[in-house]
């Protein structure tokens, strides 16, 4: 690929990623000369990439106008399908959202229930979209599980029956004539959290997320960790007490098993048949409803507590282990809150280094619900975008 091929890439990439730049912002970034940057930009206009809405002439004043991706030219899907239910969006190609559904899960029992749910999210989008549907170019799946990137792949996700082995980029491909890319749920919302820090950046950021399962992704100097088998940062799935119940992956102890749904709702289960009184129901279960308990409920705040443990001590190998400049917690048992922090540094400090958390940073979540649907139509959008410049060079 040629020097001014790259150079495309390279303004492309910081557009994308900026969401604006001017002209001399651009040939700062890139530390090329301004003839050659200012080339390469007018030959993305022609093309329709980028756009320079308040460039009228050679000339345009004192104020260097700003350079933006152009809206209309990578309109994207993307889909969270979560436990207990499937957010959805389109996003233009700055990855505003255009149109977003929600469609709750009514007990899915079946592979046929899950791909019906994923079906109909696609539709709403598509008649939501009217005539601009034709502008999307292709969607970006949040899965649940672990996932072979490369391949489209849902390797497995232990909480939703028949999520297993599937060819997940093939069946959008297949039914609603659309490229896919598929990455597991956590990375999705690690890239968001980055993204939204973009402006000053960590050196390194680790996301805990605790909505029903448990998971983790991580960035270092910008770049997402996937694993050699795809099953790394499975935090949910680290050992936390050799003898503890057993979990839906078949191993014992695990920090799902501990503090996921199912290990929360067995704690609850274990304290009601030993006579404990205690307002949790096990019946109308939510995750919501036992925080809230654990406010003036003495046996939810006794099991809120073992759980905020648990949770710290997976934490303290993670420090150990990637020594991670910020970490970010998501999810509705955040709202344990202070409780849960308190837990965290804790653990952290009696099986961590010093120096591991002296600067250490830990925060809550605050992106938006649909910010996993959309980090994964923003991610999608970049795989198109990209790839099509790259494929142009070869040609």
């Amino acid at each position: 690929m040629s020097r001014k091929s790259n150079l495309k890439l390279e303004l492309v990439r910081h557009i994308l990623r900026a969401g604006k730049s001017t002209r001399p912002e651009l040939v700062a970034v890139t530390g090329s000369r301004a003839a050659t940057v200012f080339e390469v930009i007018d030959e993305l206009k022609d093309s329709g990439v980028i756009i320079e809405p308040d460039r009228v002439g050679v000339k345009t004043g004192r104020k260097a106008p700003l350079l933006s991706c152009n809206p209309d030219y990578c309109r994207c899907v993307g889909i969270d399908f979560q436990l207990k239910k499937t957010l959805a969006v389109v996003t233009d190609t700055s990855g505003n959202i255009l149109h977003r559904c929600e469609i709750p899960s009514e007990g899915r029992r079946t592979l046929e229930d899950s791909r019906r749910e994923i079906s109909e999210a696609m539709r709403f989008l598509k008649i939501a979209s009217g005539v601009q549907w034709q502008h999307v170019r292709g969607v970006g799946f949040a899965d649940p599980g672990m996932v072979d990137i490369d391949k489209g792949i849902s390797i497995r996700a232990i909480s939703v029956p028949g999520w297993e082995k599937l060819d997940t980029a093939n069946w959008f491909r297949h039914y609603f004539n659309l490229p896919a890319g598929v990455w597991p749920e956590e990375m999705v919302k690690t890239h968001m959290e980055y993204t939204t820090r973009i402006a000053n950046p960590p050196k390194s950021i680790f996301h805990l997320g605790m909505d029903g399962g448990i998971g983790g992704g991580f960035i270092s100097d910008g770049n997402l960790f996937i694993g050699s088998s795809y099953q790394g940062m499975e935090i949910g799935h680290v050992v936390i007490q050799p003898d503890g119940p057993v979990c839906q992956c078949g191993n014992r102890g695990c920090l799902e098993a501990l503090a996921g749904y199912a290990g929360i709702l067995h704690r609850i289960r274990d304290a009601r048949s030993e006579g404990v009184d205690t307002n949790l129901d096990i019946d109308n279960f939510s995750v919501k409803q036992f925080v809230e308990c654990a406010k003036y409920d003495k046996a939810a705040r006794i099991i809120a507590n073992e759980v905020c443990d648990s949770i710290g001590t997976a934490l303290a190998v993670v420090v150990a282990l990637l020594n991670p400049e910020l970490i970010v917690l998501s999810g509705e048992l955040t709202n344990l809150g202070q409780p849960l922090l308190d837990a965290i540094w804790r653990q952290l400090g009696f099986n961590c280094f010093n120096d591991a958390v002296k600067n250490l940073k830990i925060e809550i979540s605050s992106l938006d619900p649909f910010d996993t649907a959309r980090g994964a139509a923003i991610m999608m959008r970049d795989r198109i975008m990209l790839d099509s410049l790259e494929d142009s060079y070869l040609q």
